[in-house]
């Protein structure tokens, strides 16, 4: 089609006009692009791997899609929202999981430690609840996210943000619980602060938990004429509760009254909701050569410290439905929901040596040492705790001993002399590093 130059030249305006149209449009957009990646932080396609801005509180409390970091912590509802995590609280609210792409994670109100894929990190800082939420350390993002969501964490120096590496690039560098114990006193400076009292205002015991062994279903230890565990431990343990009240004056709850079956957590689970400052599980013992005998004092460790405490806590761990030893993963599930036991390993191991020579001072037993091992029913307990073994059940003179009314108030009376001399301690300051 012919066209005059007048024609020529508006044809060319009009195309100009179109083109300067569509670059606007090009700017506009690229513009509005790169606002929304500030504004919500959507993570920027880089090689499989992905950049998440951090924003601190303090500008306009954050933006949807940032984590929100307050004084070097995190709220978990922001890592949750950003990584789309699944949570679970226990029905106490101070355990939490974690749970995403590529595993889980447990964190424990209080505690530095992080559980992951049955081994630990110790972050710098406890998970802990600020300002009404719950918080974590930055370290968090680097040393536990990677196992929850299933890929490696890295921040950049200036702690602005994350480069979260393609999946299946998650780890998890942790430590087994054979080597927690060196962290204990790590994680009581770092995490339990006690608190504040006037001076010489020291309080002694207020309430103590015992927790007569086995009931219901499991019967414990049987002696060779008929006598069952269940049956002697409780009655040991409502002599101490009596003793304890008329002569003491202190609370005293019993994990179980008759014959019926608690389970593992709910035993803690009544130290901890009464706010126990003392937690005692009664057992009796046994083993295949009738002439041992004794007293013997356990307290937690997450490994055995021989093989008679190992073979010991294997037993009376399958009796509350944990298996095996510190190496198999239901007790490593189990451990966890109890780290805060680890505050208390010293002062549990101090009491438990007092429960041990006043039982073989007054009972004139063979000594058998105190002894730790990975005993389930001592983990979750937020206060010191300690098993006592109140003889061989399956030695015939012991047996027969254990039967005597006079002879349980008499090991009710030593382990009341224990609890007392542990009571003193507190009122004087000599023991107790804080209340619950």
């Amino acid at each position: 089609m012919f066209l005059n130059p007048t024609s020529r030249v508006f044809s060319r305006g009009i195309f100009n006009a179109l083109e300067e149209i569509r670059m606007r449009r090009f700017y506009i957009a690229v513009i509005l692009l790169a606002v929304c990646v500030a504004l919500t932080g959507t993570p920027v396609d880089a090689g499989n791997s992905t950049t998440i801005l951090l924003k601190n509180l303090s500008v306009s409390g954050g933006h949807p899609g940032s984590l929100k970091v307050n004084n070097g912590r995190i709220d978990i509802d922001s890592i949750v929202s950003v990584f789309s995590l699944r949570t679970s609280v226990d029905i106490m609210g101070d355990r939490l999981d974690l749970v995403g792409d590529g595993g889980s994670c447990r964190l424990l109100l209080g505690s530095s430690l992080v559980l992951s894929r049955g081994l630990f990190a110790v972050l710098t800082e406890p998970f802990d609840t600020v300002n009404g939420k719950m918080s974590v350390p930055l370290d968090f993002l680097t040393k536990a996210l990677p196992a929850v969501i299933g890929k490696s964490v890295a921040m950049d120096r200036n702690r602005q943000s994350l480069k979260v590496g393609p999946g299946g690039s998650g780890s998890f560098k942790g430590v087994g619980p054979e080597k927690l114990d060196r962290y204990a006193s790590f994680i009581q400076r770092g995490q339990f602060e006690p608190q504040s009292r006037g001076e010489n205002s020291y309080e002694g015991l207020r309430v103590v938990v015992l927790d007569p062994g086995h009931g219901g279903r499991s019967d414990g230890a049987r002696g060779s004429t008929g006598t069952v565990e269940k049956d002697l431990v409780l009655s040991v343990s409502q002599k101490l509760k009596n003793m304890l009240e008329e002569d003491l004056g202190v609370k005293v709850v019993l994990t179980r009254t008759a014959d019926y079956y608690v389970g593992l957590k709910e035993r803690t689970a009544i130290a901890n909701n009464n706010r126990a400052d003392l937690f005692m599980s009664v057992h009796a013992n046994a083993a295949f050569r009738k002439t041992v005998q004794g007293y013997e004092t356990y307290y937690l460790s997450f490994s055995a410290s021989d093989l008679e405490a190992s073979q010991l806590a294997q037993v009376e761990n399958k009796a509350l439905g944990v298996d095996g030893g510190a190496g198999d993963a239901p007790l490593l599930e189990a451990i966890l929901w109890d780290m805060a036991q680890l505050e208390f390993i010293n002062e549990s191991g101090s009491f438990a040596s007092q429960v041990q020579k006043s039982l073989v001072r007054s009972m004139k037993g063979k000594d058998r040492g105190v002894r730790q091992a990975p005993l389930a029913v001592l983990m979750g307990a937020r206060m010191p705790a300690t098993l006592v073994e109140i003889g061989f059940i399956s030695n015939p003179s012991e047996e027969i001993k254990l039967n005597r009314d006079s002879h349980q108030e008499r090991i009710a009376r030593a382990l009341f002399d224990a609890i007392s001399d542990y009571n003193r301690e507190l009122i004087r300051g000599e023991a107790g590093r804080g209340r619950p």
